[in-house]
């Protein structure tokens, strides 16, 4: 209670209760950025940030509009049938929200144990839910909203992460066992494949999966093995195939390093994709000297670029000062967008906004440990 009433405290010292704007977006002041914070476990200190045009931030806009908090631990926010659905996944539930507004309409509460992580449409009134604890569940995404199903996995000590659909089919990266394929109208397990040479593993599976301009499916793997971190794999996967049609891989340069070469990739690596489905974002470290080793050579976090129509690989973006990246989105300006929770220190975090324009770093405060960013369009 001292740490949540510590916590509680600075809210109410550094942000007073706004008068909040029109959520329209009046005068051209439109919501730019959405922040999922995953808050402090236990706490009950989830938050939705909302960063507008103008610069202003409303970092708990869901505990303003609702009166109440959003809950322990969000995950991610899903775009279905234009509601947000939030996963929670301490609290076990998903909150479904007015695009607009932000208001609760609808709230979907676990009656059986879970921990609900990543959502994506089964249909126009359903959808999967990837859970922690060796489960999918499916939910209705209509009104009356609700949990439908818990489907067990084969293995309960291993679990579906990221989750995406495409092609009438549900991918997810069954962590360290490869990539799993269920069919929209037949998602049993019976009926479940597993694609065994697309594994994603520790060290990927913060990496969103993307779907191009053509409807492929592009995941992002490294070798299994600590020993093995040699190279980055980005895989194109044909969805009715269910099979990889083209690879492009990323080698590392190990030692004799010259400033320049790419020596590996961060921790809590995160992809992205531009609005035209063709450009994939995604983080690789770059020496900065000559040196014998990665460590010795001083490397930067660094944003690179995939052209999925050519295969080209282009230097981006670097992003000096950056350690530890627990979240990234890259804006339809083509801004890369940080998430720096402040190596976990119990505080609200930060958005950093780096632009290839100009050498400024904007910075916005937001939640407490801020995990995703997404961008409304309309």
């Amino acid at each position: 209670m001292g740490l949540l009433a510590a916590l509680l405290s600075v809210v109410c010292a550094c942000d007073k209760i706004p008068e909040l704007p029109s959520f329209e977006g009046e005068d051209g002041n439109k919501a730019v950025m959405i922040v999922v914070n995953e808050g402090l476990f236990t706490t009950n200190t989830a938050a939705l940030s909302v960063i507008y045009a103008d610069g202003k931030t409303y970092f708990d806009v869901f505990r303003w509009v609702n009166d109440r908090p959003l809950g322990d631990v969000a995950q991610s926010v899903t775009e279905i049938n234009g509601y947000y659905f939030v996963a929670v996944n301490n609290s076990r539930r998903v909150e479904v929200l007015d695009k607009k507004t932000f208001k609760s309409v609808g709230c979907i509460r676990y009656k059986e144990s879970g921990s609900p992580r990543f959502i994506a449409p089964l249909s126009d009134s359903t959808a999967m839910v990837s859970d922690l604890y060796g489960q999918i569940v499916t939910i209705r995404t209509k009104p009356p909203y609700k949990e439908l199903e818990y489907i067990k996995l084969p293995l309960k000590s291993t679990s579906i992460e990221k989750i995406t659909s495409v092609g009438g089919k549900v991918f997810g990266a069954y962590l360290n066992r490869g990539l799993a394929v269920f069919d929209c109208d037949d998602y049993s397990i019976r009926n479940m494949r597993l694609m065994e040479d697309v594994v994603v593993g520790e060290l990927t599976k913060t990496c969103k999966m993307q779907v191009d301009a053509d409807d492929h499916l592009w995941v992002v793997t490294t070798p299994r093995l600590a020993r093995d971190q040699k190279s980055l794999t980005l895989n194109c996967i044909d969805p009715a195939l269910e099979r990889v049609i083209k690879k492009v891989e990323i080698p590392y340069v190990l030692s004799d390093i010259k400033s320049g070469d790419i020596v590996g990739m961060p921790n809590y690596n995160r992809v992205d994709m531009d609005p035209t489905k063709t450009l994939i974002y995604f983080n690789l470290m770059v020496a900065t000297k000559d040196g014998k080793d990665r460590k010795d050579s001083n490397p930067v976090q660094t944003v690179y670029t995939l052209n999925v129509k050519t295969g080209k690989v282009e230097k981006y973006l670097e992003l000096p000062g950056v350690s530890m990246m627990y979240g990234m989105g890259v804006s339809p300006k083509g801004e890369v967008c940080i998430c720096d929770c402040l190596d976990y220190t119990a505080q609200r975090g930060y958005v950093r906004v780096f632009s290839r324009e100009t050498s400024e770093v904007k910075s916005y405060k937001v939640g407490v440990y801020p995990r995703m960013i997404i961008f409304p369009q309309d």
